[in-house]
């Protein structure tokens, strides 16, 4: 009753009878999202025409600290997304690529289709901050994982060093460089040294097993986020050849 009664209180004071039906609609889900602590980035100074990105309904907030965030984002087949805003830059990796379209706000619509496998930041396509609204026109579902970087943590530390074999520098950027390992049955990556944060997503299902031996089963779209300091190395112990993504900051 008290998130009711909160909820009822914010709705008055923003006015809601004056709004059109979507902007009521979006005004009221705000309310009741922020209520549940669902957006968990603390105030918004929300706009009656666009959502912060990680309180669009399918860009899922699913991790969160005081370096990063990683959203999944899945589009149906025929979504057409609220208007939201990107703050920061955000890499994708694109689990299920598929025909989409953007729209910036006040702007013209651009379609497109995305690769599985793909992998941009999205200042790659637009400055920041940038609003604008996305819909999957393709036929199969648009499945992302997107990585943001909050803050600096580099300083003088060398990110990475050790054997990085079977390692693919993707994209380098000032503030984050992006690795791509593609492993078949029974090949491995070199013993390395993260001294920075990192985080890997996986882009299917396998088995790796690491330096110590010890074995892990992942499936696509699953994540991991890791603290500088940490030395490993990976090798499919599967049957199927594996692809990891690694975003190591700077």
């Amino acid at each position: 009753m008290l998130i009711l009664e909160k909820v009822t209180k914010m709705m008055s004071s923003l006015q809601i009878g004056k709004l059109s039906k979507g902007k009521k609609i979006n005004a009221i889900l705000r309310s009741i999202l922020f209520f549940l602590g669902i957006a968990s980035f603390g105030p918004s100074v929300y706009s009656e025409d666009w959502v912060p990105v990680y309180e669009e309904p399918k860009h899922r907030l699913v991790f969160e600290n005081d370096h990063a965030f990683i959203l999944n984002v899945n589009l149906p087949l025929g979504y057409e997304s609220l208007s939201h805003e990107h703050k920061l830059n955000v890499l994708y990796v694109t689990i299920s690529g598929s025909k989409v379209w953007a729209q910036p706000m006040g702007g013209n619509r651009r379609e497109v289709v995305v690769a599985t496998g793909d992998l941009r930041f999205s200042s790659d396509n637009h400055d920041l901050p940038h609003v604008h609204k996305v819909g999957n026109i393709g036929t199969t579902p648009f499945h992302l994982i997107g990585i943001a970087i909050k803050d600096e943590v580099s300083g003088d530390v060398t990110p990475l060093e050790g054997d990085t074999s079977g390692m693919e520098l993707a994209i380098e950027k000032s503030h984050a460089r992006v690795y791509r390992i593609l492993l078949k049955p029974g090949e491995k990556t070199g013993l390395h040294q993260h001294n920075l944060p990192f985080a890997e997503v996986f882009m299917n299902r396998g088995t790796l097993a690491d330096a110590n031996g010890d074995a892990k089963s992942v499936q696509a779209a699953d994540f991991e986020w890791h603290e500088g300091g940490k030395s490993h190395s990976f090798e499919n112990t599967g049957e199927e050849a594996i692809e990891i993504i690694e975003m190591q900051w700077r």
